[in-house]
């Protein structure tokens, strides 16, 4: 992380710090200059072309904004109905559709590849033999992390048929990592939605679209906003010291790991997706029962099934960053206070990390969540 990434989080989480021990929080702000206020200060100082963010509760909305322009140089601002790129936060949904699979015994936390692949025992390297699904979730799995796209080899075929040759091939490598301890895994992700196609004839795709975005009213995208929608804001990537508007026909990430981050949602429609969670953990829940969601949001360490899950002064906060390098999206979820917040950038790199953390945790702090110290904050924009 650069310098200065680190002031310009610093300069939006300093002054929530001292409230973090608050358990009762401020009183709430009025919604919309509450909201827009923390944007346009956190897109000032980073320079970014448009952020846009909302907090809900489990049933409510408190408040939704976006500020800046669709494409750095353009004129068109970006609005609340745009679609952002969410990246790695996509892993929070694959955990969830996995988990329907699992009640229905299609899966099981304890299936091991092997178990859903027999014809590749013979080429599985032995390490992996014992590997469960959960622990692929849990990236604890020792498989390769394929964190950069440039290593993820040309696959033929079908996205489901690329992701049975990536499973194919990661598994029959040497371990990346220890089984059983934390290692960042894209392919883990890969291979636990191949496990999913395999057991129901059906391609990562539709499993989303049927067992997740449908039930919640969202029409799914998988690919940049901008590819399918003339008009949608444009992602942009660090390129020294600018940002450059990236192509919306390139392509976002290979389909092979599209399961580890391919989807673009809007902002009301990825907070029904919180909104769920914050129902399913307050004993409330649909899709899955309350055991379910209190699994997924049970670390070993800190990480569960989709989520990091980080104590912010007392109260456990599920967390995820995500981004392919042209957009970025954070969201922190607090059970225990009815309070999600989520806040999305179209741009990439240190500097748009910093800027969009460091947002949500100001955010948190505006409408009565807990907020972590500094030290803290300045390792979740790195993560």
């Amino acid at each position: 992380m650069s310098p200065r990434t680190t002031l310009i989080l610093v300069s939006l989480t300093l002054a929530g710090a001292a409230c973090a021990a608050d358990r009762n929080g401020p009183d709430l702000p009025p919604a919309a200059s509450a909201l827009d206020s923390v944007l346009l200060e956190a897109r000032a100082a980073a320079g970014l072309p448009a952020m846009a963010a909302i907090v809900v509760r489990a049933d409510t909305t408190l408040a939704i904004g976006a500020v800046g322009v669709r494409k750095q140089g353009g004129h068109a601002a970006v609005s609340t109905a745009d679609r952002f790129h969410l990246g790695s936060n996509v892993k929070a949904m694959t955990a969830t559709m996995i988990a329907t699979l699992v009640e229905e015994g299609a899966l099981h936390w304890a299936t091991r590849p092997v178990d859903v692949f027999p014809e590749l025992a013979g080429e599985i390297n032995p390490a992996f033999g014992q590997v469960t699904l959960e622990q692929l979730l849990q990236h604890r799995a020792g498989i390769e992390p394929l964190l950069y796209f440039g290593d993820v080899p040309p696959f033929a075929g079908t996205p489901a048929e690329q992701r049975y040759q990536g499973t194919a091939l990661v598994l029959g490598l040497d371990p990346a990592g220890p089984v059983g301890e934390f290692l960042y895994s894209n392919a883990g992700y890969a291979v636990a939605a191949a496990m999913a196609e395999r057991v129901t004839g059906s391609p990562w795709e539709q499993l989303m679209t049927e067992r997740l975005f449908a039930p919640l009213g969202i029409t799914p995208l998988f690919g940049w906003p901008a590819a399918a929608t003339a008009g949608a804001p444009w992602g942009h990537a660090p390129q020294g010291n600018r940002l450059v508007p990236l192509d919306p026909m390139a392509p976002t990430m290979p389909a092979a790991i599209d399961p580890a981050g391919e989807q673009s949602l809007t902002l009301e429609a990825y907070a029904r997706f919180a909104q769920l969670h914050l129902r399913g953990l307050a004993g409330r829940p649909s899709l899955v029962g309350t055991p379910t969601y209190a699994r997924l949001h049970a670390p070993v360490g800190d990480y569960a099934l989709g989520w990091g899950v980080v104590d912010f002064a007392g109260e456990m906060t599920s967390t995820h960053n995500g981004s392919t390098g042209a957009f970025y999206a954070t969201v922190f979820l607090q059970p225990g206070r009815d309070l999600a917040v989520i806040v999305v950038s179209n741009a990439g790199g240190d500097t748009a990390a910093a800027a969009t953390v460091g947002a949500g945790i100001e955010l948190l702090r505006r409408y009565g969540g807990a907020v972590p110290g500094a030290a803290v904050a300045a390792r979740l924009a790195a993560r």
